[in-house]
């Protein structure tokens, strides 16, 4: 999954001047005013305490071990939500310039806060983290790890912090996982996974649960081999490691060539969710690389949601939405769990989306599709189009249902030639490309969604996707005497020959899309890539972000629109939002992207 790519393709949309400003200092910087509020340190947070839904405080990324980002808040809601306005804006100056190979590219906004009693604690996306009073904005502490101007991480986003024992946890872009102290921002332990010569780095974010922080490895288009790990809570010593390629021995091995396991790829990008009840944590993993020329097999573990023993690593089960992917159309979004019912039974669910434009709805004690048949939801295997030169698989899993982007690419939107002068090919879902003719298939490798979390409302049982809806990709293949990868080498684009001269525009969707059959319950067309992820309340709202710089809250049953915040200046809307409560009154807030100076962080609240 080319997320380097996707970033500068959404800064270019927005205009972004790509010039910055870097950070020198390697310390907690310490309060920028006079601390307005006692920082209180969580404590070690019991599994019944994490479960629930968010409600007054928000302590997991995703809001409770569910990760469905869904608020039991409701004193905004579609009644007075109009009445919404700015109670604070703090700037966040953590933005720093990092080199590499595709030039400068400036630390992306990727996170929501999180936050516990009264404080909110947010990461930017060069691991600059920010302690800030709640109510009134005021930064309490801030952390720098301090990377020298050289430094050159793979991939220059943060996507969370995981919260407990009084301390804050964090997969930094350098390979670190480190602990803080919740009260002063003082480097508590730091414990090195990988190093970013070797393709390493941290973009998901970190889970503290019972006594263990879990974290995922990142960095599978450079070839480095993702990981899922849970580590000490209270020293950072590792207490199992799940490696999703398999090599030679372990179950799924035989998916692969010999030697592609190595550098096959299958990062976790993403939060997890966990099941106390089950014992299980849940994943959801990358694409194999490079994306073309691999031998024969299914690529096990890749483009899964995958399900391991929360305490020992242990493998559960696993669910491939798509085998042996030569499209990049892995699972880039957060795993989310809820309870619906089936026939009249209650059951245990877990939902992902794809790239593919479906949301897979699974059962998440057994892993197997929760609806069976030709229920809506239900997931089928169905024969595609094959091809010799990409060892294709000759089934693709199929949600009944209706996509919440489309499928199938047409001649209007790729009349130009591509590179060799022809026509492009034009194709649908699962068709294959290859050497000897370039291919426009639908969805693209950026298109669908992408890591933007969805969330799901217990109330309306939709899941709200932020999405992409593209024309699709130009692709084709190199033949395999060229394809030599190298140490350093970006490994996902090996083995593809990518063309230009879509004449389609890329635009955005938000949809609301009823888990109980897989139907569209409303849909929302926008006119640039919808890139910022949502939550949902009690108060019958969902809010998301757009990148050109505009908060929107709609109702969540119907889709109306209700509120629209004033348009934040020289700034994009990538993070998602949360929501919090102190003494009382309810916030809703945001993190938008600098394009040219400072981060900043938006509050709204009622007036008082």
């Amino acid at each position: 999954m080319h997320r380097r790519r996707t970033f500068l393709a959404i800064a270019a949309a927005a205009g972004a001047v790509l010039t910055f400003s870097s950070v020198a200092s390697a310390r907690p910087e310490g309060a920028a005013r006079s601390a307005a509020r006692t920082i209180t340190a969580a404590p070690a947070f019991t599994p019944a305490q994490q479960l629930p839904q968010a409600g007054d405080d928000w302590i997991t990324i995703g809001g409770g071990l569910t990760n469905d980002r869904h608020s039991t808040l409701d004193q905004i809601n579609t009644g007075n939500v109009a009445n919404l306005r700015l109670a604070w804006r703090t700037e966040l100056p953590g933005v720093i310039t990092f080199g590499g190979q595709f030039g400068t590219n400036r630390s992306s906004a990727q996170s929501n806060a999180i936050e516990h009693d009264g404080v909110l604690y947010i990461p930017q996306g060069s691991n600059v983290v920010q302690a800030i009073d709640g109510a009134t904005g005021e930064i309490l502490w801030r952390y720098n790890p301090g990377y020298a101007k050289s430094f050159q991480p793979i991939i220059s986003a943060n996507r969370g912090l995981g919260l407990g024992e009084g301390k804050l946890f964090m997969g930094q872009l350098d390979g670190n996982l480190v602990a803080l102290d919740q009260k002063t921002g003082k480097l508590l332990w730091k414990t090195k996974l990988g190093r970013p010569q070797d393709g390493y780095g941290m973009t998901s974010a970190a889970l503290y649960y019972d006594g263990m922080v879990i974290q995922g490895m990142s960095g599978g288009d450079w070839g480095a081999r993702g990981f899922m790990a849970a580590f000490d809570a209270d020293n950072g010593r590792e207490l199992w490691r799940f490696y999703i390629i398999p090599q030679p021995g372990e179950i799924g091995a035989g998916t692969w060539r010999p030697g592609e396991w190595e550098f096959g790829g299958g990062a976790i990008w993403l939060s997890s969710s966990v099941d106390p009840e089950l014992g299980m944590v849940y994943a959801v993993t990358g694409n194999p690389v490079p994306w073309n020329g691999r031998g024969a097999g299914s690529n096990l573990f890749t483009d899964s949601v995958l399900a391991l023993d929360v305490h020992t690593g242990q493998y559960r089960w696993h669910y491939q939405t798509v085998h042996h992917d030569i499209w990049d159309y892995d699972l880039p979004n957060p795993p989310f769990s809820f309870e619906i019912d089936v026939n009249g039974v209650t059951r245990k669910a877990i939902g992902a989306a794809g790239k593919t434009g479906w949301v897979y709805i699974l059962d998440r004690t057994t892993g197997l599709p929760l609806y069976r048949g030709t229920a809506g939801g239900a997931i089928v295997e169905k024969k595609v189009p094959q091809d010799r030169y990409a060892n294709t698989w000759k089934t693709q899993p199929h949600v009944v249902g209706t996509p919440f982007v489309k499928q199938c690419s047409t001649r209007a939107d790729w009349k130009k030639p591509a590179p060799d002068g022809k026509l492009y090919k034009v194709g649908c879902i699962f068709t294959p490309y290859n050497p000897s003719r370039f291919l426009a298939s639908r969805p693209s490798a950026s298109g669908g969604v992408d890591w933007p979390p969805a969330s799901y409302s217990t109330e309306t049982k939709y899941a709200y996707v932020c999405a992409t809806e593209s024309p699709g990709s130009g692709l084709g293949a190199l033949p395999k005497r060229l394809i030599d990868p190298q140490p350093g080498d970006l490994f996902s684009v090996l083995g593809v020959n990518f063309g230009g001269g879509a004449t389609g525009k890329t635009t955005g969707v938000f949809a609301a899309v009823d888990l109980r059959n897989h139907s569209i319950a409303w849909k929302k067309a926008w006119a640039a890539p919808c890139y910022s992820g949502s939550f949902n309340t009690a108060g019958g709202l969902v809010f998301v972000g757009q990148t050109a710089g505009t908060y929107l809250a709609y109702d969540a049953q119907t889709g109306a629109q209700l509120w629209a915040s004033p348009r934040v200046t020289d700034a994009i809307i990538n993070a998602p939002g949360m929501t919090y409560a102190i003494n009382g009154k309810q916030y809703v807030t945001v993190m938008a992207r600098g394009i040219k100076g400072n981060d900043a962080i938006y509050t709204y609240a009622l007036p008082s």
